[in-house]
């Protein structure tokens, strides 16, 4: 009978029990959940997309400074460290029939200032207008005349200067950045102004000219044949410039030298023109106080023994070049 009672009762406490079926069991789940489900899937989408895009913005950017842009910002580093400056070579030296030095070259010590680091201020002029022995107006006009030249090609402050302030500039060099000493060669003339329209002088290269030439052959201040033979063989007297590579500190100061390249010096010139017969021709035309010219020829090979004219030319008023209006001054003379 106990048993009977309890499988009646469980029979019983089943059937008060609900009965869930699988729909019903599903209903149980909010369908507010599946929408914030499906919000937080598109957002994570839309994540993923952004960073995906960045990303690749990010690489693409790398990739063009790197790699496409390499050189150039390779070279502009460089620049900042490393500055190069012009060697100029000895221009050709001239000859006489006999092999005697007419016109030779001796070095020059030159101040120039670097405008790409240079502490170019008052107080910096003022020294260098005392070291030099200059008005500072004169050194403004010096620094004016070059503002159109590119940036790079340095500003020439003072020409030929002596020993003592060479020696003065390179033991203060600290004190004055972005001046530095510049050798270049200038022409000897051994024998005066004998046969000075034969040779002919140098002048500052002009306007004209330098756009004339091919790139980087001169810069602004370089020197070129005018007349003469200085100007008939300018070619072949110039020669070809060297570079030297000076590693630079931030304030313009060189501190290692990194390499070079030799400048190659102008060819020779041999004339057939005889020095002896050629100052025997010029003393007659100036006892005689008159203009005029002599030319004697070799009978049997055609060769110019002598070419004389006068009023000569004053061949060391020309050696560092000459003005405009220095020029215009010798011919209203």
């Amino acid at each position: 009978m106990k048993n009977i009672r309890k499988r009646r009762k469980k029979r019983e406490d089943q059937a008060r029990r609900p009965v869930l079926n699988r729909d019903a069991e599903m209903t149980l789940i909010s369908p507010h959940d599946d929408a914030e489900l499906d919000f937080f899937k598109k957002r994570a989408l839309s994540s993923a997309v952004v960073l995906i895009f960045f990303f690749a913005v990010l690489v693409s950017r790398l990739w063009y400074l790197q790699i496409q842009q390499g050189d150039k910002y390779r070279q502009l580093a460089d620049s900042n460290r490393v500055r190069y400056v012009e060697v100029v070579p000895p221009r050709g030296n001239i000859f006489d029939r006999n092999g005697r030095a007419i016109v030779t070259n001796r070095p020059s010590f030159n101040v120039v200032m670097s405008r790409e680091n240079s502490g170019l201020n008052d107080e910096l002029l003022k020294k260098m207008a005392s070291i030099l022995g200059e008005d500072v107006s004169v050194l403004l006009a010096r620094i004016r005349k070059m503002a159109g030249t590119p940036g790079h090609i340095p500003i020439r402050l003072a020409e030929d200067i002596d020993w003592d302030k060479v020696a003065f500039i390179e033991n203060n060099r600290l004190e004055l950045p972005g001046i530095r000493i510049e050798v270049v060669p200038r022409r000897i003339y051994h024998y005066g102004n004998l046969a000075s329209h034969v040779i002919g002088y140098l002048g500052e290269i002009n306007e004209r000219e330098l756009k004339a030439s091919a790139a980087g052959v001169y810069r602004g201040g370089d020197l070129v044949g005018k007349m003469g033979l200085e100007r008939l063989l300018e070619k072949d007297l110039r020669g070809e410039k060297g570079r030297e590579y000076m590693e630079v500190n931030s304030l313009g100061f060189e501190q290692k030298y990194l390499k070079g390249i030799e400048p190659l010096p102008g060819d020779d010139l041999k004339l057939t023109i005889n020095m002896d017969l050629q100052r025997v021709a010029e003393d007659i035309m100036a006892a005689q106080d008159k203009a005029g010219a002599v030319v004697a020829v070799e009978v049997n090979s055609g060769r110019l023994l002598v070419a004389a004219s006068a009023p000569a030319l004053k061949l060391d008023e020309f050696v560092g070049g000459i003005s405009y209006k220095a020029w215009q001054a010798l011919l209203d003379n």
